[in-house]
């Protein structure tokens, strides 16, 4: 199969942003969570995919806290999160005391998936160089303050 990478060439930018882009969209694909390797995984759309991170980084969270932190529609937060729950991955929950709020909680499933999902990552991940790691850990303050700025103007 054809490798459908774009090639964005270096000398084109002046500011290296489409190159930097070009590279992230790489690694995506390398650590893509549908590979082979990973059988079982139940199957998510990129909303799931993004509802599901949600859910772990701020555990209880309610359905209109994920849809804010995501800056998905509240109505795709609500479709995600049924087939979320169908497929057994998160449960709704109410708090003790309050009958009307809900709170969004992962199941062990779920917890067993993003555990095999992180060992997949690491084993990617390790195949590179040491040196090769040990930079791109130094970028990840970087990196991690990027999506967060993409984040806030989404």
């Amino acid at each position: 199969m054809p490798d459908e990478t774009i090639v964005t060439p270096r000398g084109g930018s002046t500011s290296g942003l489409p190159h930097l882009a070009d590279v992230l969209v790489e690694l995506a694909r390398h650590l893509d969570p549908r590979s082979a390797e990973l059988r079982g995984i139940v199957p998510l759309t990129g909303t799931e995919v993004a509802v599901i991170r949600a859910v772990h980084h701020s555990p209880r969270a309610s359905p209109s806290r994920i849809a804010a932190a995501t800056g998905l529609a509240r109505s795709n937060v609500s479709t995600a999160l049924r087939a979320l729950e169908a497929g057994g991955l998160v449960v709704r929950e109410h708090p003790a005391g309050d009958g009307r709020a809900v709170e969004i909680v992962a199941t062990a499933l779920a917890v067993e998936h993003v555990a095999r999902i992180h060992e997949f990552w690491t084993r990617r991940l390790e195949g590179a160089p040491d040196d090769v790691r040990a930079a791109a850990l130094d970028a990840l303050p970087a990196l991690d303050a990027l999506a967060t700025a993409l984040a806030r103007r989404a």
